[in-house]
């Protein structure tokens, strides 16, 4: 059970190729009721996502009321957002939203659980747009200690202190050069080549709605001179500096309390009642959903919607 937080009213390079896998991969995950891989994690858990978070519930960022993580029937998107003031979480939560109107019009639940207050939800929900009643705020990152997920460079567990001195905020600089961070940096450099590859139709919508009052203000039709279609030079880089400007602008509200949280990272995971279909660790900053990080986004919404996009 998450431990109790204040509640209050509200008022009314180029793209990374997939790597073979290796023992030290990062995981993949295959329950005993679910015994075919689903996702990149090659040991097995003793107990089943299913199992592992029926126990627990998370509060909603409008309401602060309590609500379950799974349920025995229907699919569910699961996405465990790292700290609300982290890179991952925003440009994750910039896609959902472009894909959450096709996401409930086939009757997918959509839970994004992200780690710190409700207040700072609230102002992570503000800045980005982002529907309260689908966003919940985890305040000691309890899912992903049951879930195991990377606790971070410079620590060896969600639940544990950093076990060395460094500030938490100076950990962060080697995990942006990916240290601690694996595909961080091939990840950053992504986002200034582009991709012929992969079409983000969301950057596009991320850019028109964000046009006025973002810094660096870019006029969308900017990038149609180099055609359409697919990921531009620059676009993905575009939208990564606003996002990390508006994060810094609020850093201080949007961070957990407990501060050795700010390097936990998250992940992914999809099922149909009590079985998993997908599940993906995060391997570090900007490397979430899939190995491809960004570019696995839609993966993933077909996962959840069980057809191609």
């Amino acid at each position: 059970m998450l431990q109790e937080a204040t509640c209050f009213a509200p008022p009314s390079l180029l793209a990374p190729s997939s790597p073979k896998l290796t023992a030290s991969s990062p995981k993949l995950t295959a329950s005993p009721r679910f015994p075919r891989a689903t996702s990149h994690r090659l040991c097995e858990m003793s107990v089943s996502e299913y199992e592992t978070l029926k126990g627990l519930r998370v509060k909603n960022v409008k309401t602060c009321e309590g609500a379950d993580i799974v349920s025995p029937s229907g699919r569910r998107l699961l996405v465990f957002l790292t700290h609300f003031g982290d890179l991952s979480s925003w440009e994750y939560a910039r896609q959902l939203l472009h894909y959450m109107p096709l996401l409930h019009s086939r009757g997918v639940k959509v839970m994004a659980i992200g780690i710190g207050s409700q207040e700072a939800g609230k102002k992570f929900a503000d800045q980005l747009k982002f529907p309260e009643e689908l966003l919940f705020f985890d305040p000691d990152a309890s899912c992903a200690a049951e879930l195991g997920f990377s606790a971070g460079f410079g620590r060896s567990s969600a639940r544990d202190a950093q076990s060395n001195p460094l500030s938490p905020y100076l950990r962060l600089l080697p995990m942006l050069l990916g240290i601690g961070s694996p595909g961080t940096l091939g990840q950053v450099i992504y986002g200034y080549f582009g991709d012929r590859g992969y079409d983000p139709k969301w950057t596009v919508s991320h850019l028109r709605d964000f046009a006025t009052g973002s810094f660096p203000f870019v006029e969308p039709e900017l990038f149609d001179r180099l055609g359409s279609g697919y990921l531009r030079p620059f676009e993905l880089a575009t939208v990564r500096l606003q996002n990390m400007i508006g994060i810094l602008e609020q850093w201080n509200e949007l961070i957990p309390e407990n501060q050795d949280l700010v390097v936990q990272q998250g992940g992914t995971i999809v099922m149909e009642g009590d079985q998993t279909i997908y599940r993906f660790d995060d391997r570090g900053i900007l490397v979430y959903a899939g190995e491809r990080g960004v570019a696995s986004v839609p993966q993933v919404i077909e996962k959840a919607l069980g057809e191609k996009l």
